[in-house]
């Protein structure tokens, strides 16, 4: 019988340690960039909704007309039409049939 001798050869599929985490860190440095890029979009849009918001009060805050009960056209129509508030002409008359489009998007 022979006897057979084993030799460990360098595998090219195993990386270094010092190799291994230079790649580590370029692929999450490369995952951490889109993080950033939604970040950075949803706080710009942010901003925006709270200038939009502050600017609307601020439009509310000088506004003669502050509420729909008061307002002359309001009580106009309910006049000539002879309806009441919640009433079953003014219901058809004015209210809004809406289309579910959600799965238009998709």
């Amino acid at each position: 019988m022979t006897r057979k001798t084993h030799e460990f050869a360098e595998d090219s599929f195993f990386l270094s340690r010092r190799r291994f985490m230079a790649i580590g860190g370029a692929f999450i440095a490369v995952l951490a960039l889109p993080i950033g890029w939604i970040s950075n979009r949803i706080a710009k849009r942010n901003d925006y909704i709270k200038a939009r918001a502050q600017g609307l009060y601020k439009d509310d805050a000088i506004a003669k007309l502050r509420v729909s009960h008061a307002n002359p056209a309001v009580t106009k129509y309910y006049q000539e039409f002879g309806g009441e508030p919640l009433g079953h002409m003014s219901h058809d008359l004015l209210h809004t049939h809406f289309v579910d489009r959600t799965k238009l998007n998709s």
